[in-house]
């Protein structure tokens, strides 16, 4: 796991600065294969048993490069399989950009892999509640281990709780509305 800490500032003298500290991990799950149920595949995440409830680390962060412009704070950083880019634009309505690069996923094992990206803030308390875009039309609040519609029963965590990401996911203290999208 690598830990970073991102300050940004909205004015030049730097007197309403905003500090957040974020933990960054890539893990997988491997996918469940067998003839006698229902398989992993592309719209089924199911992993295996010895996955269900917790992912193995796939790749760690091995440097990070940190380039600033007038405008812009680009992170570069390099793991053994993965590359990720962070954009920080200095008009912080823009939001921060961060694209994830994975090199190939190796099948010598002939196990399928379903690659993640797990960014934790520590600062952010959001009361098990985050939201997800909807292919890129609304955002869609998301509750862990909870349904709206039904009472849900929780069997597999992992894959109840699996939601994938086009473009965007957003996570909002529920008392200081600090927030990272």
């Amino acid at each position: 796991m690598s830990s970073f800490i991102l300050t940004m500032c909205q004015d030049p003298d730097h007197k309403s600065c905003a500090t957040t500290q974020f933990n960054l991990k890539y893990h997988y799950y491997e996918s469940y294969q067998t003839n006698t149920s229902q398989v992993a595949g592309a719209y089924i995440f199911r992993p295996t048993n010895k996955t269900i409830n917790s992912s193995l680390s796939y790749s760690t962060p091995q440097s990070a490069s940190i380039y600033q412009g007038k405008n812009l704070l680009h992170i570069h950083i390099v793991g053994s399989n993965v590359i990720t880019d962070i954009r920080i634009y200095k008009d912080l309505a823009n939001g921060i950009e961060m694209q994830t690069f994975v090199n190939s996923i190796s099948i010598a094992d002939k196990q399928g892999k379903d690659v993640i990206m797990i960014v934790e803030v520590p600062s952010i308390h959001n009361d098990k509640t985050f939201y997800t875009d909807s292919m890129g039309m609304e955002m869609q609040k998301r509750i862990l281990n909870h349904r709206s519609t039904w009472p849900l029963i929780v069997v597999q965590p992992v894959a109840g709780n699996y939601y994938p990401i086009q473009s965007q996911i957003l996570i909002q203290d529920t008392k200081t509305n600090e927030s990272l999208t």
